[in-house]
C-alpha cells in the first residue's frame, strides 16, 4: 500500500502520516525530514541546496533530493507512506516513473487542507527550535509559492480518483479517525 499526505506547512500532514504509519505498520518518508537529516549529517550538496532553496521558501530541485527518497523506497517495496512528496510536477513525474518501473501504484492521497490564516496562527503557537525555514517571512513565501506548485499535483491525483481532501482544522484524532474510515471503506 502506498499512501501520500499533502498539504501546507503546519497542516498536520506529518502527524497524520506518522499515526497512520504506526497503525498500518508502514514506514513513513518525509522529504523535509530526509533533507534535514542529510544536511545535519554533513551532506554538503544538500546543505547548500537547503540554504539556496528552503531558506528562500522554495522547494529543493528533484534531482538533488530524489536520491534520499529513492534509497528508502527501494527498501520498502511492500508499501510506504510519503509525507509531502510529490509536492511539484517534476516530483510527480519522477514518482510516477519510479512506481511504473516497479509495478507499484498510489492507493490513496490525503490532502490536508488548512487556510493560510490558520497556518500562520499554528506557526506562531508552535515556535520550533532549529527550523530556520519556519521563520514567518519564509512561511508566507512557502504558502504562496508551494501552494501554486502543489495545485497540479493535487489536480492530477484528483483526476485519478485517489485524492481525498481532508478538513485540517479539526483535532488530530478526528482527522485520523476520518482517514481510517476512508481506508477501511476502500479495502
Amino acid at each position: 500500500m502506498i499512501i501520500i499526505f499533502l498539504g501546507p506547512p503546519f497542516s498536520g500532514k506529518g502527524d497524520q502520516a506518522r499515526l497512520l504509519g504506526e497503525r498500518l505498520n508502514l514506514p513513513v518518508f518525509s522529504m523535509g525530514a530526509l533533507i534535514r537529516e542529510a544536511r545535519d549529517r554533513g551532506n554538503k550538496k544538500i546543505a547548500e541546496a537547503f540554504e539556496q532553496y528552503s531558506m528562500r521558501g522554495l522547494h529543493i530541485p528533484i534531482g538533488i533530493k530524489l536520491p534520499l527518497l529513492k534509497e528508502k523506497m527501494d527498501k520498502s517495496k511492500e508499501g510506504f507512506i510519503l509525507d509531502n512528496f510529490p509536492e511539484r510536477e517534476d516530483g510527480l513525474k519522477t514518482l510516477s516513473s519510479y512506481l511504473s518501473k516497479n509495478s507499484l501504484s498510489v492507493n490513496r492521497v490525503f490532502f490536508i487542507n488548512v487556510p493560510d490564516e490558520e497556518v500562520i496562527r499554528r506557526r506562531k503557537k508552535k515556535e520550533r527550535i532549529g527550523r530556520p525555514d519556519d521563520a514567518p517571512e519564509i512561511i508566507k513565501k512557502r504558502l504562496k509559492v508551494q501552494g501554486q506548485e502543489r495545485l497540479p499535483v493535487v489536480n492530477y491525483f484528483r483526476s485519478k480518483g485517489v485524492l481525498v481532501e481532508i478538513n485540517g482544522e479539526r483535532k488530530e484524532n478526528e482527522i485520523h479517525n476520518e482517514i481510517m474510515k476512508i481506508l477501511n471503506k476502500n479495502k
